[in-house]
């Protein structure tokens, strides 16, 4: 393992599928799915963290994943894929007793979705060990779901340490110890309905009240509507950049994030950040699967300077 420019720290359901139909069904109603059938049956690799891993690693920084998995990440080629990204797999445990877990997303034509998750080896984290190694190797953490024990010793640690911070997602779901992990962390990205949903959480009344627990940083992504960028010297909003078509939206957040990671940690500005992630999220958007459509930094790029040129 050679230095990491970043880390990403997490376990939630490994792998999923995905389900399209043209609206949500009524109680009792059953509704027909609207999608190409080989599609029923195709798993999909996902997680946070590791779509986060896999977005950091196509802007060209070494990244490493921190997690624990079931032994199906190696028997479904998981393991094979992200080792072909270029992620540093030293930190994830596979537990050759226990199965990985799955997402079942659920979306309509309209956009909106839902997820049904079966965490598997994930859903108990409190004896898990952090992976402390990696963290002291890297200069940027990030963390997202499952904000556990497991997470909050991971970014505490990575605080401690004097490495750049991130959470990345619904960080409201850690209740009463969202405040322990915002306290620790330098950035957020999150989305506009989840940033809600903390502050009601935390009994917060504008998204700006989360700088003051520390926070260097706020991004809230807006879907087609872009993302907002919150500083303790003002804020930006960048547009999303249109796409040649939405096919699936899955993991379009975890792009964002972890590539305005991967290029912050390369050092370039918010608003540079902000609009390539916009572009690089543009392309996953366009095919079905979190990780199926990811594209280099010169790609993204070229995308991004195409649409904000155009614009000025």
């Amino acid at each position: 393992m050679t230095g990491l420019d970043v880390f990403s720290v997490g376990a939630w359901a490994l792998f999923d599928y995905i389900l399209r139909a043209d609206h949500y069904p009524e109680e009792g109603e059953t509704v027909e799915l609207k999608m190409p059938s080989k599609l029923l049956h195709t798993r999909f690799f996902g997680d946070c963290s590791a779509n986060l891993a896999a977005s950091a690693a196509a802007t060209g920084v070494n990244v490493g994943l921190g997690m624990v998995v079931g032994d199906d990440f190696n028997r479904y080629g998981y393991r094979a894929h992200l080792l072909e990204l270029g992620v540093d797999l030293s930190g994830v445990d596979v537990r050759s007793d226990a199965d990985s877990g799955y997402n079942f997303n659920i979306s309509d034509n309209r956009g909106r979705g839902m997820c049904f998750s079966h965490l598997g080896v994930a859903a108990d984290q409190n004896d898990w060990a952090p992976p402390l190694q990696q963290i002291e190797n890297s200069r940027v953490v990030a963390v997202s779901e499952k904000f556990s024990s497991y997470t909050l010793a991971s970014i505490r640690h990575a605080r401690e340490r004097g490495k750049t911070t991130v959470i990345n997602g619904m960080v409201g779901t850690a209740n009463q110890e969202a405040m322990k992990f915002l306290q620790a962390a330098d950035y957020l990205f999150i989305s506009e309905k989840e940033c809600k949903a903390l502050l009601r959480v935390l009994d917060m009344s504008s998204a700006k009240d989360l700088l003051k627990a520390g926070l260097s940083t706020l991004v809230v992504t807006r879907g087609s509507e872009g993302s907002r960028w919150i500083t303790g010297e003002g804020e930006f909003h960048c547009d999303a950049v249109p796409c040649a078509r939405i096919q699936d939206t899955t993991g379009a957040g975890d792009c964002f994030a972890g590539t305005a990671i991967g290029l912050i940690a390369q050092g370039a500005s918010l608003q540079e950040a902000a609009r390539i992630a916009a572009a690089a999220a543009s392309y996953v958007v366009e095919k079905w699967g979190c990780q199926t459509n990811l594209v280099g930094r010169e790609r993204a790029e070229r995308r991004a300077k195409i649409y904000f040129e155009k614009g000025a």
